[in-house]
């Protein structure tokens, strides 16, 4: 069609006449008629003009010239649609149908009579039962495009018929509805028919007779590509006598009856097809049969229910069929591996191995469960062999499975699916709530048959980043969830993309938490990798007990491991370890926290409603399974700007040491810091502190209600053990006693222990609080 509007323009031209846009446009409508009968000015008297088009697809038919488009509008047509005119090859004549366009009834249906160079795209023939949905007759180079073709419920019959059919082309149509003889018949006057990428679906309730899907009765036809399922009789039908019929690249699926039956047919190549869930054998060549190949065949499972006597051989060959057929390459029923009846030879049933020995066929099969088994063993020597699968991917050699097929290309796959293994996205990401970033690392991403050339890290904030290294750190504007994705793309062009959900959360603190059951802080525990849990093990709050408190929203925080970039998840049941796994914040990962009158805190688990609880043995992990708050639902919350400090007084210039392993009073008699000058200061809130001696992990008290000198001897913080820290304005500290509301002094210019027995604060009663 374009070829002749482009001949016209060129001979306009060469004559010198003027080209005017006007008439340029009115020569493309002429090359369309157009159909629409909900149009209330349509007339079939008319010419079919877009102003006033065609009420039935037939008056259309009637004038339709070479070259031109009937061009079928939305509606119902209740018609039986007669092609009685014919295009060129270079000019065809085209009916093409848009979107909600039927051609509807019990006498519906496209008949093509004695015709050539025809074009059917995208037609709908819906409801028939008292002619074919598609029917064409002695006609040669037609070609059916995409549409469907359907019977009403319970009407009998053949769908698609073709009678004396040569050199044409069915692509893409879908052919189901009622209770058919046959879906598609190519009849014994009908050759060089290429079926390709239907589906043809029988009825899903049939129970017995001998229906065929597809029934080829003609030579030298292609049935390539195509989905066919149910049917009692077979999915595909070679008849007896028919010659060269090559059944390529088919998925035949559920069904009572065979998969493929040649019955008598000579030279017929049943090659890479893939056959699921049939009662009779997949494949079956019997009869005067000769010249059969089964070759690169795949069936992947039997129908073991529903069958009358139940499942059939999978492959069967009888009759005069044995003296030739050849059956090699194929994969023989991934379920039923193993089995003494998946083929079948003039009536006996056997395994491969007898299969082998007794026929000398089958040396390349293969009875496995192994799902990779098709890849690069298949013979492209085989007739009938496709180059590409029935999607049209080519043969691609992976480099990971060696190649044992035959033929010219020894890595082509069994069965229809060349598997071509494209890259897998696979990524970390990291938070970082200082900072208010991720880090994204691809790097452990899989390549498949080609190496990875790009990785495109979008993170849910409208940044998009395409580069070639696995690596990526954004910044955040808002703290918040997102959705961060990366697309890997293989140097063939494949691609494969995962995305996750990460929450970058406000930090209002980076704390230590000490158990006051064992005084012990709480790090990650000695669990599995695959279930990292917590557990009150650590003496010192060192870089892996330090958690980041975020903002989660309506009160509640949440717990970020900055050891492992992961947030704290409570379990729902309250009978599993706390774990440290996701950079998502959900409800799991929600908690209450609660400072109680001792200054500890306590944490509930939103989801479980239970607070966390640690024990005294190191080795038990945290739970979330406290119904009340005891001892071991309470932890000291520890800034950990505040973990290992030190108190240098000013009455002497020395370090405070809890002298002796803490079993002396605290004294300032250092001149350098070592474990004994250091201590973490733990907030009991309200500007109060208990004081942890890193020298033997004990609380300091002011002993004897600070009558005696301070020293570390307590497991808890009560009133002896809670100072108040006040900051004087020229940088130091000072520490009172709440037990007596008196200050703590380096008695005697520090040269005695240290006590809370001061009133005011002078230099004796001045510290230097350091790192």
């Amino acid at each position: 069609m374009r070829k002749a509007i482009l001949a016209g323009l060129t001979a306009t031209a060469l004559t010198g006449a003027s080209l005017v846009p006007a008439g340029a446009a009115q020569a493309a409508d002429d090359t369309l008629l157009h159909v629409q009968t909900s149009a209330p000015t349509c007339t079939d008297a008319g010419t079919g003009t877009l102003e006033q088009p065609f009420c039935t697809i037939n008056a259309a038919a009637a004038v339709v010239a070479p070259g031109q488009t009937v061009e079928i509008s939305a509606g119902i047509y209740r018609e039986h649609v007669t092609v009685t005119r014919s295009g060129t090859p270079d000019a065809p004549i085209v009916f093409r149908a848009k979107t909600g366009a039927q051609v509807y009834g019990p006498g519906a249906g496209i008949l093509v009579d004695g015709q050539h160079d025809v074009r059917i795209e995208q037609v709908r023939v819906v409801g028939a039962s008292q002619h074919p949905a598609l029917d064409i007759r002695d006609s040669r180079r037609i070609t059916v495009s995409k549409g469907s073709y359907a019977l009403t419920d319970g009407a009998t019959g053949t769908i698609v018929r073709l009678t004396g059919v040569t050199d044409s082309v069915l692509d893409d149509p879908v052919v189901f509805g009622g209770l058919p003889d046959t879906g598609v018949l190519l009849d014994a006057a009908t050759s060089g028919v290429r079926l390709s990428s239907l589906s043809v679906l029988g009825a899903p309730t049939e129970t017995g007779g001998s229906s065929v899907g597809i029934r080829v009765e003609g030579p030298d036809n292609t049935v390539v590509g195509n989905d066919v399922s149910y049917y009692t009789g077979a999915a595909v039908s070679i008849a007896a006598g028919v010659r060269g019929t090559t059944v390529v690249n088919n998925e035949i699926g559920l069904g009572l009856g065979y998969g493929v039956h040649n019955a008598g047919a000579a030279g017929t190549a049943i090659t890479n097809n893939t056959f699921r869930d049939r009662c009779r054998a997949s494949i079956r060549v019997d009869g005067a049969s000769t010249g059969v190949s089964v070759q690169n065949n795949h069936v992947i499972q039997s129908r073991d229910y529903g069958c009358a006597g139940g499942p059939g051989a999978r492959i069967s060959v009888a009759d005069g069929a044995t003296a030739d057929t050849v059956v090699d390459y194929n994969l023989v029923d991934l379920y039923r591996s193993g089995s003494a009846s998946i083929y079948e030879w003039n009536g006996t049933l056997m395994g491969l191995a007898t299969f082998r020995g007794a026929t000398g066929r089958g040396a390349h099969d293969l009875d496995t469960p192994d799902p990779t088994a098709p890849r690069d063993s298949a013979n492209s020597a085989a007739p009938g062999y496709p180059t590409t699968d029935r999607y049209g991917t080519a043969r691609v050699d992976d480099p990971l499975v060696s190649n044992t097929g035959a033929g010219p290309v020894t890595w082509a796959d069994r069965g229809t699916i060349e598997t071509v293994r494209g890259p897998e996205s696979r990524f970390a990401i990291t938070p970082d709530l200082d900072a208010g970033t991720v880090t994204v690392d691809a790097s452990t991403s899989v390549p498949g048959v080609s190496s990875i050339a790009s990785y495109q890290f979008d993170f849910g904030d409208g940044t998009s980043v395409t580069q070639d290294t696995p690596t990526a750190t954004h910044r955040y504007a808002t703290r918040a969830t997102y959705a961060v994705s990366v697309q890997v793309t293989g140097a063939d062009g494949r691609k494969d993309e995962r995305a996750q959900q990460v929450s970058v959360l406000a930090r209002t603190g980076t704390v230590g938490l000490l158990a006051l059951s064992s005084l012990r802080y709480v790090s990650p525990g000695t669990g599995p990798a695959s279930w990292p849990s917590l557990a009150a093990n650590r003496p010192d709050l060192g870089p892996t007990a330090q958690f980041d408190l975020a903002d989660a929203g309506d009160g509640k925080v949440a717990l970020f491991v900055r050891a492992a970039g992961r947030y704290l998840t409570a379990d729902t049941t309250g009978v599993a370890a706390l774990t440290y796994q996701t950079a998502l914040v959900g409800d799991a990962e929600r908690f209450t926290l609660t400072r109680n009158t001792d200054g500890t805190v306590s944490l509930r688990s939103v989801v479980g409603g239970r607070y966390v609880t640690a024990t005294t043995d190191p080795t038990y992990p945290l739970i979330a399974s406290g119904k009340s708050i005891g001892a071991g639902q309470k932890f000291y919350q520890v800034d950990a700007a505040q973990a290992g400090r030190t108190l240098k007084a000013g009455a002497n210039g020395r370090f405070v040491s809890a002298e002796s392993a803490g079993t002396k009073p605290l004294i300032a008699n250092r001149t350098s810091a070592g474990p004994w000058e250091r201590f973490d200061l733990l907030d009991l809130g309200s500007g109060k502190v208990a004081i942890l001696a890193q020298a033997n992990g004990k609380v300091v008290s002011a002993d004897g209600t600070g009558t005696k000198p301070l020293i570390a001897n307590r497991t808890s913080a009560g009133a002896w053990e809670t100072f108040v820290l006040v900051r004087n304005a020229d940088g130091t500290i000072g520490l009172k006693a709440t037990i007596n509301n008196r200050y703590v002094s380096a008695e005697s210019a520090g040269a005695k222990p240290l006590i809370a027995n001061r009133t005011t604060i002078g230099a004796w009663e001045r510290f230097t609080l350091g790192g």
